[in-house]
């Protein structure tokens, strides 16, 4: 299912840096989420195996020392990159904000990340996973989540608005690309 989950990544969210690190890497992550206390993976699959996935949890630190104790998997992953400078320096900066908050004074919680497979979109699936995420997060106790959203990716944005996330505030956080945050009450979620 990890190998899956890290395929669909690499297809869907191919312009973020962790999928230029290789589905490799995306796997040993993805299993580090699953098995966190600390996060969540919701699937959805048909006969033909995943067609999307959410993840949401309270801070990627966990996940990343996680990762580290899994280190022969995560040395053979990143293997590949670990000559090229620039992608040392993307790993230095998402260990660097891993552990700490892009937003204070907004939830702790966020959703990870999200993608559905082509053939199953506009199936509502997509919809379904982001609802899945909220039931999840308000049985936890957890009032509301954050939602970074990078401000070129349009569909995104217009695909949180409609599940009810507001816009909180404007962030900087690869260079000059800006994002924007965005708070999801979970008890508010539509469904």
């Amino acid at each position: 299912v990890h190998r899956q989950v890290a395929a669909l990544h690499a297809s869907c969210i191919d312009q973020g840096f962790l999928s230029s690190l290789g589905p490799r890497f995306l796997t040993v992550l993805y299993r580090a989420i699953d098995k966190s206390d600390t996060a969540v993976l919701l699937i959805e699959q048909d006969s033909n195996g995943v067609t999307g996935f959410v993840t949401g949890g309270r801070g990627m630190g966990p996940i990343y020392r996680a990762m580290l104790s899994d280190w022969p998997a995560l040395l053979a992953a990143l293997a590949p990159v670990l000559l090229r400078p620039r992608k040392i320096m993307g790993i230095i900066e998402i260990l660097r904000r891993g552990g700490g908050t892009i937003a204070p004074g907004l939830p702790d919680h966020e959703l990870f990340s999200i993608a559905v497979a082509q053939h199953a979109r506009g199936t509502g699936a997509a919809e379904r996973l982001y609802q899945a995420l909220c039931d999840h997060f308000n049985t936890q106790g957890v009032p509301a989540f954050r939602i970074v959203v990078g401000d070129s990716l349009i569909p995104a944005h217009r695909f949180y608005k409609r599940m009810g996330a507001q816009p909180m505030r404007a962030i900087c956080l690869h260079g000059a690309a800006t994002s924007t945050i965005y708070q999801q009450d979970t008890a508010a979620a539509p469904g």
